[in-house]
Parts: structure tokens; sequence; C-alpha cells
């Protein structure tokens, strides 16, 4: 069978491969778009014996824990036989703010192949993609509202709700070319007939939802742009929306429900595992591994106080945790929602609030430490000095850039360009001065770049820029579309200019 996918050009980097043995077969960790608010965490789990492989799909709303604290689960579980890829957390940026859509909107709605401009987002779509393309089967995990019911019974339980669900786009699919039928219907009628038997509360019971897509007249168009829709009609593949209900308040609960039609769909595929626990544990910072300047890093617990001298960088560049997914560290008040691996220079007291997924878990107190005050002069000293100090001063100007190219920090300093391949994604991350103390409020503007925020400033700090396609010609020298200045301005007064050339 020859599965195809659409990949966005060209192929994102892998960034860190993570393999490991283990009794049974072999786990292989993943991590794209690393250190970004996108960063996407995979696993490869190989079993003893060879079989079909299942991926699972969660976190794509970021609204829904169940459903990527289910994944989670099955990330480090042991198969005799048979294959998984694991995604718990599709989109890290939408489950950190707690909200189904990200940064660009329904991340579940970019399936379509219709890729306008290319983000973060599409950046993950594309990879996950290429995943559903390496499977048999595709489960993408949910949280819905009220529940699902062929018939109107009130406004929360009728056939436009989601919730105790199992979803397919078509009764059976012929695949285009070939002699093969997938017949979802059927395989939906057994994973519920061996799920609902286990479950003792008959509201929480799983129905089939054909969303019949496929028909011009079907009620959810919208799902012709999902992951399961993709996946069938694409790779080929049967893709089913499991979806427990919101109105179930019990986590453990929607956590279990997700966990029996998982083991239902791999039993029905032949893929043999060890089951997983539930662990609903409060998560809690052990420690905090920072970086102060070019030193060894700190191991700091929770609640812990770290000084530093006015103007030192500081890089998290670890987080133990009794959790081992899920994890952030965000500066506050610099940089954005995950700021681990990143360098930032302190001038004002700051917190590094520690989060896993939406929920905080651990903090440490970062606190410049100032010079030591110098005594005043006599009042006739001070003001014969003054005129010499005034002209000693230096007004304040921009001395370097730090810009992420693809995931590897430069440093551009005042007047310099930065060549990058056209096609590159660039993050601004900071400004340096040569006043310390006045780095966050400067203003750095990409000419011919906008943000996607709703009052453009000006500032383009820790927006991705992608250089084939968010750039407006009109803005580079000579409108030529290869050379582009970045100004920093302080009061809107210019203090620096840097330059990027697009080869």
């Amino acid at each position: 069978m020859t599965r195809t996918t659409h990949i966005l050009a060209p192929l994102l980097l892998l960034l860190l491969l993570v393999s490991s043995q283990s009794a049974w077969g072999q786990i292989r960790h993943e991590v794209f778009l690393a250190n970004t608010d996108h960063e996407l965490h995979v696993y490869r789990i190989t079993g003893q014996e060879p079989g079909p492989t299942l991926m699972i799909i969660g976190g794509i709303q970021g609204d829904e824990p169940g459903s990527y604290l289910t994944a989670d689960l099955y990330a480090d579980i042991h198969l005799k036989r048979g294959n998984l890829i694991v995604v718990p957390r599709a989109n890290l940026y939408s489950i950190l703010l707690n909200r189904r859509n990200g940064l660009t909107g329904d991340m579940n709605r970019k399936f379509d192949d219709k890729v306008e401009k290319r983000n973060l987002e599409e950046e993950v779509v594309a990879i996950l993609k290429h995943l559903i393309a390496e499977s048999d089967c595709l489960l993408n995990l949910h949280e819905g509202s009220g529940f699902y019911n062929p018939k109107w019974i009130n406004e929360m339980e009728n056939p436009m709700r989601f919730g105790q669900s199992i979803i397919f786009d078509a009764a059976e699919y012929r695949v285009p070319g070939e002699e093969r039928i997938i017949r979802l219907a059927e395989m939906a009628d057994r994973i519920i007939s061996r799920v609902n038997p286990q479950i003792d509360n008959p509201r929480y019971r799983f129905r089939p939802n054909n969303h019949d897509t496929l028909n011009p007249n079907t009620s959810h168009p919208e799902q012709r742009k999902s992951a399961t829709y993709y996946a069938l009609t694409r790779a080929n593949i049967p893709a089913f929306g499991v979806e427990t209900s919101k109105s179930i308040r019990s986590l453990a609960t929607k956590i279990q429900l997700h966990k029996l039609v998982i083991n239902a769909v791999m039993a029905d595929l032949g893929i043999i595992l060890d089951t997983p626990g539930v662990n609903l544990e409060p998560p809690q910072l052990r420690y905090l591994l920072v970086q102060v300047g070019n030193g060894f890093p700190y191991a700091l617990p929770d609640g812990a106080r770290l000084e530093v001298a006015e103007g030192t960088d500081i890089t998290v560049t670890d987080i133990i945790a009794n959790y081992r997914r899920g994890l952030v560290a965000d500066i506050e008040g610099l940089g954005s929602t995950n700021d681990n691996h990143k360098p930032f220079r302190i001038t004002e007291p700051t917190r590094i609030i520690v989060r896993k997924d939406a929920q905080r878990c651990g903090l440490v107190e970062v606190v410049p430490r100032r010079p030591a005050a110098i005594e005043p002069a006599a009042p006739k000293a001070a003001a014969a000095a003054k005129p010499a100090a005034e002209k000693k001063r230096r007004p304040l100007q921009a001395e370097t850039l730090l810009v992420d190219v693809d995931g590897t920090m430069r440093q551009l300093a005042n007047g310099a360009t930065l060549t990058v391949r056209r096609g590159s994604r660039l993050t601004l991350h900071a400004i340096r001065t040569n006043d310390p103390r006045r780095d966050r409020k400067v203003v750095v503007n990409f000419k011919g770049f906008a943000p996607p925020k709703a009052v453009n400033d000006g500032n383009d700090l820790n927006f991705p820029i992608y250089t084939d396609q968010d750039l407006w010609k009109r803005y580079s020298v000579g409108k030529k579309g290869k050379r582009y200045p970045i100004v920093a301005t302080y009061n809107d007064r210019e203090i620096g200019k840097f330059w990027v050339e697009l080869r």
C-alpha cells in the first residue's frame, strides 16, 4: 500500500533524538521545534514482535487535559507486539494557555493542505502528517461538549454534541485505485462492544458517531480539515476521534475512559502491551538548573532565591520534577511562554515560573545585585563634577541583537549583517544595549514584518519570521526583497540598526 502526505518544504530540522532500549523493545524520543512555544515531542515505541502501528495524538486542542494526560501514559509503555507513535502534546502553546485555539486558530482545522503562510503551527501539522503516513491507524484524543446522542434529548445531549462518542468520517471508505475498503463503522462497533461492558455508569458509555464527512450534505463540513479526515482520505488508514465529555468532572475518570478505548483499539489491531496506570500526583518542581553567565548551572529548589550581578545572563538548562513531560520555564516579563535554554540578561527582579502544562508547579526568584552605592560628594564638589560626568555619560546605544536562526542562537553586532538562506525561520530574541537597565524598553522592529498580534506596537521580539513569506519587499533595500533593516529605538530615537540579507 502506498501512502502519501503533504510535507512543508524544507522538511523540519530534527533537533534532538534519544533512543533507549527497554525490556520489550525500543523507545525512541524525538523533539522538533525545540525551545519554541510549539516544541513537539514524539515517542516511537517498538514492540518485541513486529505488528501494526497505532498513532495516538493528544493535546491538539489545549483545553482538553484528559487527552494529553492519557497520551502521556503510553509514551513509556512496553509492547510485546506492534508499535505506537505517541504525540502527547501536539499543541504545546495552547496547552500552556489552557485554551482550545493556538496562535493562529484551531490546529485540528489545518489538515486540508490549503497552507497560505507558514508558521509554527503549520510546521507541527506537517510533522503530524508525516507521522500519520507511517501509521496503520490514528486515534485523535479529545474532550467534547455534552453527550452525543443520535436523537435530540436536550441542549446538552443531541446529535451535534461530541462527548462520549467515537467519531469517524464515513461508515465505509473505498481506497481510490485499490480493492481495499476501510470499514470504519464496523471497527467502531467492535471497539465500543469491548469498552462499554467495562463502564458501570450508562451515561459514560460510548456511541458511534458517523460525521458522514464525505457527503456533500454533511452536518460537519469543518471536519474535512481535521487530522482524522486527512488520515482517512490521504494516508488511507482508519482514523477516529475519541471524545470523552467535558461534563465529566473527574479528570481521572476521563483518562480511564480514554484508556479503555485505546486498549480496545490496540487489541483489535493485535497490538499487545502492558496496560499503563494512572498517575495524578500533583506536579511539583524538585529543582531548576540555571546557568549564570558562562559558569556551571545552579540547582535551585522550589521557592529558592537567586542573586546575580546586574546585567548577568541566566539560562534555564533543565527542569527536574516528579513528571518528565509538559514542563516549561517562563521568565516573567521576558521572552515568551517557553523560555527553556534561552539566555536572558537580568536587570530587574523577576521570577522563573515553572509549569506542568497549564498548571504552575514551582517558582524561583531572581534578583539583580546592584553595584555598591558611592557616597555623595559635598554640594560644591558635586556641582563642579556634574558637567564632567555629563560629558562622560554616553547616550543609549544598541550593542548586539540575539537572533534565533532555525533553532541556533546567533549574536549580531550593531551595524552588522546576518546572512541567511531564504526560507529560514528567524526569531528576534533580545536586544543588548550599553545600559542593561533600559534593555526592556527598547523597541526592535524588523522592517517589512507584521507580527500576528491584535495591536502592532512595532516591537517584533519573540515572533517567528518566515523569510520566504512574511516579508514585504517594499521595506527592503531597493525594494528587491533581499536586504532588510532591523531598527532598535528608545523613546522613538533610533539607537541601532542591524541587517538581514537573504541568499
